[in-house]
């Protein structure tokens, strides 16, 4: 930076001509200045986010940012309340430059917070299905920052011992499965029922093929249930989404509603559960356990039937430019380097080990993610996370509420009519 500071200073003399010359010299130290593009004070980008990657990548993805364009990352990743910490921030006016929230439901709810990505020249290098969970009332609302896939993960080791080759894709195949490992001392499922979350990333894609062909599609289906006019009580393939449920929790030992997130992982790492419901976020943490361990993804069972089987893949992790925020030419720029960058497109595969949602991306190195790609490669159907078009913080209601059911606080008919309400309460705040 230059110091100008000491040509601004009256001449001792009171020379009117020095002074001229100093007044040249600062003037011509500025118009240098602002073509060399120097800027006066560094940017450091605020950032405020969750576990999308790991604190490792994070690091890392901060070391290269800085190295190719002298930004610094300031980057807050929170394990839990994040959205809390997020919106007592915004409504203090304490502005991130960029923060991360879910996509659909919170492009309405952050609207008034999040700068207009529409007509930004990256946005066109991104899938169109991914920009469809960002986009409100026509508008880009956030970068959608990864696509991440889920259903059941299996250890590939434990099926071949036990001699499963067949890929189960209804709920049938699933106890057919269950029951043969059950019978080699395996056992089958490690629920993570324990986990308010899981319930309900295991429940929804049951019902996924069927909102498409019989209730009008994943916005028609969310708006009938906002409205009244569709009940959770009204859908008649609610009766599959709870036999996966109870099959899960059947076959998920002696203790399944003791079973939270790390158990899941530690099972299947162990060869002690031959599967877990889960996503890709899941394999880092396996494989610090068992790093020669060989992963695979299957096909979540719907109502619709085997044909209709696939797996729910979507992005769903948004990150969003404050408009109001301090640095938001800035905040582009990093959304344009991530998208642009080959340093970038590296360290989503390599270091954040994730899949971008940029057209034609790398292939992650995970074994879940690469297994998952290969079956749609082949016509496997993939469906969106359309439960995060539901009212904001209906997720956790509604998976607390399947939790009660699958404790046994609550039968079908009472979970049911507990979902109804559930919704309607949210959906008139």
């Amino acid at each position: 930076m230059i110091n100008v500071s000491h040509i601004m200073g009256r001449p001792k003399d009171g020379s009117v001509k020095e002074e001229t010359m100093k007044k040249a010299l600062l003037a011509f130290a500025l118009v240098a200045l602002i073509a060399s593009g120097v800027s006066a004070q560094k940017v450091t980008l605020h950032l405020l986010v969750y576990g999308a990657a790991t604190a490792e990548a994070y690091t890392d993805l901060t070391a290269k940012y800085l190295a190719e364009t002298g930004v610094t990352l300031d980057i807050n990743s929170l394990a839990n309340d994040q959205q809390t910490v997020l919106r007592a921030a915004l409504n203090a006016g304490n502005y991130p430059d960029l923060f991360m929230t879910s996509a659909y439901a919170d492009n309405l709810g952050y609207k008034d917070y999040s700068y207009d990505l529409t007509n930004e020249d990256f946005v066109k290098q991104l899938q169109p299905s991914a920009l469809s969970g960002v986009t409100l009332d026509g508008k880009v609302t956030g970068y959608p920052f990864s696509v991440q896939a889920y259903s059941f993960i299996y250890n590939k080791k434990v099926f071949q011992d036990a001699g499963i080759t067949d890929k189960p894709k209804t709920i049938a195949d699933y106890e057919a499965i269950a029951k043969k490992l059950q019978a080699k001392g395996i056992q089958p499922f490690a629920t993570g029922y324990k986990e308010w979350w899981v319930l309900p990333q295991t429940a929804w894609g049951v019902l996924a093929p069927s909102i498409q062909d019989v209730y009008g599609g994943y916005a028609a289906f969310t708006d009938k249930l906002t409205k009244g006019t569709l009940k959770f009580s009204g859908i008649k393939e609610m009766s599959s989404l709870f036999d996966l449920l109870d099959l899960v929790k059947k076959y998920g030992g002696p203790k399944p509603l003791e079973s939270d997130f790390n158990d899941q992982i530690s099972m299947i790492a162990s060869g002690k559960a031959g599967m877990i419901h889960q996503g890709d976020w899941a394999e880092s943490q396996i494989l610090k356990i068992t790093p020669d361990i060989q992963l695979g993804q299957l096909l979540t069972p719907v109502a619709a039937g085997a044909a209709k089987a696939g797996i729910m893949m979507d992005s769903n992790i948004t990150l969003r430019v404050a408009k109001d925020g301090k640095n938001v030419k800035a905040s582009l720029a990093f959304l344009r380097w991530l998208v642009t960058s080959p340093t970038a497109k590296t360290w989503y595969s390599q270091q954040a080990k994730a899949m971008s949602a940029i057209k034609a991306p790398q292939t992650p190195p995970t074994m879940i993610d690469i297994d998952s790609l290969a079956q749609v490669a082949k016509g496997t159907p993939t469906y969106p996370w359309y439960y995060q078009r539901f009212p904001t913080g209906l997720e956790q209601g509604l998976g607390v509420v399947l939790q009660q059911y699958v404790t046994g606080q609550l039968n079908r008919q009472q979970t049911l009519d507990a979902l109804d309400s559930t919704y309607a309460k949210a959906a008139q705040q």
